[in-house]
């Protein structure tokens, strides 16, 4: 059911092919710190650092190394148990942490009295500490063009009206990398009546694929990208609070809504830290902090569509259909570029 926005099988260990370069690793805390937490995440440091260094100032005499993975390498590793298993994960791609704890990757954790959840969780082991659109980002510079659609409908006709001025400067998640681009083309299969039209036209248009929304982001700010598709809200909103020459807007057919997903790996060292951490993402001071990420607020006329952090989300994890849906995807995008 709709709600109004107040504005995230088989052992096959590799689900996605990943391109993955050097980990890109940050630590905190002093270096002779008698206790160690190792989070790996799909979220941008740039937003939980102070969360990292609040925590750290309640505990000096801990250090946390934060790994920044795609949110489908994440997901491999942990199913593969190498390299050593973080204390922490936080992922975008809601569905994959459901996949981990559904196949028993997970460590089950009870929330201290001190937490208190705005967002569901799922056996006590994959707990929501965010809820934000997926929002489509238009670079100033394409008022050029006229007003900026409002929803999947216009934007598929405002890319094909347009198409060679657009050829090239159109952006999405590439699927078959991106653990979060497969989950929102998977819920637009099921939710809009223009997917299959909104495809074809990102295809006519040569759309440039990408890992990641700060990618697309970069895209967008430099002007080499006009339009980019199913981007995450809260990236979105704090680019453009620091000055990107970007334009948001929440698809007025229905916005999805996703929430980012945190687990303890089965397989941790310190579950007792992963767990620490949890709650204190959990409590109301740090849950405000992300609030403050979510509050580009739609008129209350534009339909939200969650996505539900339960086990329907498994369903297009099956392999088969996985790789069935991808091709498909793959066939609309190709068989329409010029």
């Amino acid at each position: 059911m709709r709600c109004r926005l107040p504005l995230a099988m088989g052992l096959a260990l590799i689900f996605w092919a990943t391109a993955s370069a050097a980990d890109v690793v940050t630590r905190f805390g002093p270096q002779d710190a008698s206790s160690h937490l190792v989070i790996w995440g799909s979220t941008d440091l740039q937003e939980l650092k102070p969360v990292i260094e609040s925590f750290l100032n309640l505990h000096p005499n801990m250090s946390i190394t934060y790994s920044d993975l795609q949110s489908a390498d994440l997901y491999n590793r942990i199913r593969a148990g190498r390299p050593t298993s973080p204390d922490l994960t936080i992922s975008t791609a809601a569905d994959l942490q459901i996949k981990l704890v559904n196949d028993g990757f997970a460590h089950e954790h009870f929330l201290s009295s001190a937490a208190s959840p705005r967002w569901p969780s799922w056996r006590n082991a994959a707990f929501a500490i965010s809820a934000e659109p997926a929002v489509t980002v238009y670079n100033v510079g394409l008022s050029a063009l006229g007003p900026p659609p409002q929803s999947r409908e216009q934007l598929a006709q405002f890319i094909d009206r347009n198409r060679e001025k657009l050829r090239g400067r159109v952006a999405t998640y590439d699927i078959g990398l991106s653990g979060l681009g497969y989950l929102f083309a998977t819920q637009d299969s099921i939710h809009s009546n223009t997917y299959t039209a909104l495809v074809q036209s990102l295809g006519r248009a040569d759309v440039a694929l990408h890992c990641c929304s700060g990618e697309m982001l970069d895209k967008v700010e430099k002007g080499d990208v006009l339009i980019a598709y199913n981007v995450l809200g809260s990236y979105a909103l704090a680019r453009k609070q620091r000055g990107a020459p970007i334009e948001i807007v929440l698809p007025a057919d229905y916005t999805l809504v996703l929430s980012r997903v945190a687990m303890i790996p089965r397989e941790a060292k310190r579950p007792d830290l992963g767990g620490a951490f949890l709650d204190f993402l959990l409590a109301p001071k740090i849950q405000a902090r992300f609030a403050s990420l979510e509050s580009y607020r739609p008129a209350d006329s534009i339909p939200s569509q969650p996505i539900a952090l339960d086990a329907s989300l498994l369903v297009f994890l099956d392999p088969i259909k996985r790789a069935r849906f991808i091709k498909a995807w793959q066939a609309l995008i190709h068989s329409t570029r010029h």
